[in-house]
Parts: C-alpha cells; sequence; structure tokens
C-alpha cells in the first residue's frame, strides 16, 4: 500500500470472464472510491507510441513474435497505470489483466516481477471460470474460435486447464519473489466468478467489516441440493460476512459425470456432460480429452479449495447431509491447521465421527456442532473479534 491506496491485482487464463465481472461488479459500487485499470487499454495506446497497431485480433501472435519489443510496451503500459493511480484520490484500485498463457510455440505473459514491484498490489486475486464455460466462451467468440479452427473438438479441456495451471503458477512465483524482496502481497485467492457479484464488491471494500469465512458442504453425489440448501445458507452467511464458496467453481461437476458415466460403462468413447447451471445445453468432450484433463482437474480443485480455506478467517461447515464427506473433514483439518474458527451445522441424532467432532470445536466457544443453522450464525458473528486468525 503506498499513501493510503491499495492495489488489488485482479488477474488470470484468458477467457474467463475477468473483465465482464469486474465490469458488473463496480456497477454495484456506483464507481465509489475504485479506480479500474484494464491493462490492455494502456498497451494499445503505449504501441501506437511506438508506431504499432496492436488490437485484440494481432496482440497473441505479436507478443509471440516480437518479445522485446512487446516487453517495452507492457513495461510502459504499467508506468501508466502506476502514474494515474498516483494521481487518483481513490483508495482502491483494481488493475486488470491476464498472467501467463502458452499460445502457439510461446507463451504471452501479462506481467513481469519488475511490473508487479512498480504496482505494489496488497492482493492478488486470480478469477477462475469452469473449463466448460471457458470452451462455450470461446466457441461464442468469432476470433477466438477461429484461432481454433472454428471446430469445437479443437478446444480440449486440456488445454484449458493447462491455461489455468501456468496462470496460476506464474502469479505464485512472482508473488513469492516479490515478498520475499520485501513486499507485502497480504494473499492471493483464487475466486471463482460463480461468486455473486455482491461479494466481490465485499472483498474489495468490506473485508475489515465482513471477515473472510470459507463455506464448506458435500458436494459429490449432492450436486441437485446445492442450488435449493446450500444457496439458501450461503445467502444468510453473506450478510454479515465475505462468503468464499467452492461451488463458485463448477469443474467438480465435470468430474462427476465423468465418473459417473464411465462407471456406467466402462466402454464409452465421448462423455455428455450438462452444464449444472444450464442443463439445456450438453457438451460432449472426447473421453481421452477428459481423462487427461480430468487428472488435473481434480488436484486443481483440492488446491483451490484448500487456498480458500487458507485466506479465510473461519469456515463454517454445513453439513446437510449425514454421510460424512471426505472433502469437508479435509478442509476442517486444513482450517485447523491454518488456525481459522471452525462452525459445524450437523443437524443428526447419530454423532458424526470423533475427527469431525474435533475440528468442529475449535471455536472461541467450543462448541461442537450446532443443529439450527440461524444460531450458528448468531454465535459466529458473537464470537468473530475472538478469532485467533489475523
Amino acid at each position: 500500500m503506498k499513501d493510503g491506496k491499495e492495489v488489488v491485482l485482479v488477474t488470470g487464463p484468458p477467457l474467463n470472464g475477468r473483465d465482464e465481472y469486474i465490469e458488473e461488479a463496480l456497477k454495484l459500487a456506483d464507481g465509489g472510491d475504485i479506480g479500474y485499470h484494464h491493462v490492455f487499454d494502456y498497451i494499445k495506446e503505449a504501441g501506437k507510441e511506438k508506431g504499432v497497431k496492436i488490437t485484440r485480433k494481432n496482440v497473441l501472435d505479436f507478443a509471440v513474435s516480437h518479445q522485446n519489443l512487446m516487453n517495452e510496451i507492457r513495461d510502459r503500459a504499467f508506468m501508466r497505470v502506476r502514474e494515474e493511480i498516483d494521481n487518483s484520490d481513490k483508495r482502491i484500485h483494481v488493475v486488470s489483466t491476464p498472467s501467463l498463457f502458452r499460445w502457439g510455440s510461446g507463451s504471452v505473459i501479462g506481467f513481469t516481477l519488475s511490473n508487479l514491484k512498480l504496482l505494489m498490489p496488497g492482493r492478488v486475486i486470480i478469477m477462475l471460470d469452469d473449463v466448460l464455460s471457458v470452451r462455450r466462451r470461446i466457441m461464442r467468440d468469432r476470433e477466438w474460435f477461429e484461432r481454433f479452427g472454428s471446430d469445437p473438438r479443437n478446444i480440449k479441456l486440456t488445454t484449458l486447464v493447462m491455461w489455468r495451471e501456468d496462470a496460476v503458477n506464474h502469479v505464485k512465483t512472482l508473488v513469492h519473489e516479490l515478498n520475499g524482496e520485501g513486499f507485502n502481497v497480504r494473499y492471493i485467492l483464487q475466486f471463482g466468478i460463480r461468486h455473486p457479484p455482491e461479494v466481490f464488491v465485499d472483498l474489495l471494500l468490506h473485508e475489515a467489516d465482513k471477515p473472510l469465512v470459507y463455506m464448506s458442504y458435500p458436494m459429490t453425489g449432492h450436486e441437485g441440493e446445492y442450488y435449493h440448501r446450500v444457496r439458501d445458507f450461503y445467502s444468510k452467511l453473506s450478510r454479515h460476512f465475505t462468503v468464499l464458496d467452492p461451488g463458485a467453481l463448477d469443474d467438480w461437476w465435470v468430474v462427476a459425470e465423468y465418473d459417473a458415466q464411465v462407471n456406467a460403462n466402462p466402454d464409452v468413447r465421448s462423455i455428455r456432460i450438462k452444464h449444472l447451471t444450464d442443463g439445456e445445453e450438453i457438451d460432449e468432450i472426447e473421453r481421452e480429452d477428459i481423462e487427461h484433463a480430468t487428472d488435473i482437474l481434480r488436484r486443481q480443485l483440492v488446491e483451490r479449495d484448500f487456498n480458500l480455506v487458507d485466506v479465510s478467517k473461519a469456515i463454517a461447515v454445513y453439513h446437510y447431509a449425514e454421510g460424512v464427506s471426505a472433502g469437508v473433514i479435509s478442509e476442517m483439518a486444513e482450517a485447523y491447521r491454518t488456525l481459522a474458527a471452525v462452525y459445524l451445522y450437523y443437524p443428526f441424532e447419530r454423532r458424526p465421527s470423533p475427527f469431525m467432532e474435533f475440528y468442529g470445536m475449535q471455536n472461541p466457544s467450543r462448541r461442537t456442532m450446532f443443529r439450527d443453522e440461524d444460531e450458528m450464525i448468531r454465535a459466529m458473528v458473537e464470537e468473530r473479534d475472538y478469532w485467533a486468525k489475523v
């Protein structure tokens, strides 16, 4: 933070809906105390000064073919962003740019360590959408679809999950180096764009008043219940906290559908997937592609959910199913490891496992579990000032 102004870098892989989401969220904030800087706009202007016309259509090939010139243009763009921030009276500045992804024979770099030193971000938010939505977004985008030969079969899920992998690893590496040189990036957050835009506004403006809380709940085998019981509880919890939801990134639906269809027919050649939020639209994915992608997706799911736990001050476990979820137990253990308070809603007569009970009492009142969800929320509100995690 410089001169009382915080820079929030919002980044991620391409075609994940980052800027559309930011713009929708900032409308809710009425501009307010937030400045928004879309780096590509500055790159186009810096390119003109170098005698180069950079467009959405040619920027990828230009960045790969003319790396040195692109580096100069990008550095100049970030200098302009920094100058605007310094001359602004706004308190929060959102800077949006892609991270890194491979294209053709090279890589397209969104920012370097020197760019981050100039920006001095206090937080980095990696904006992510599920791979099926990214695939559909490519097909709806004429310029991008042409890059894939205008053939959906060329848009491999494996490519999209590797775009995500490269983007996240680039951020982690540079932030690690940045903090090692004395800067202070408070956290990296992998943020699913299925979060309501209001949550993003709370994240930017109201984190002190509405601390980060991770909502943990059984997912595998309970997909239909997500949009009923879980969403209602999420809405109530969000009145008091900035609530991070693992279901805001729907890749677990891809994994569940793949497992179900392969178990039903081991010889199946393609996987037909109805999108969880749009059951009328079906994607048909080659089995080989989805198998390669699923191996990576399963690991990314775990790493992303643990990231959400790690940045949260508490987790609210909404265990609406009686059978114990391995994922929920793991998230409770991660919360315990990182000093987050744990609150457990478990409305059943039969006691859960002793491990769940142990983790469930890691809160100031040492209350093991709650059978009334509203009572649990009240306890969280009353005890939030006593949470150990800073």
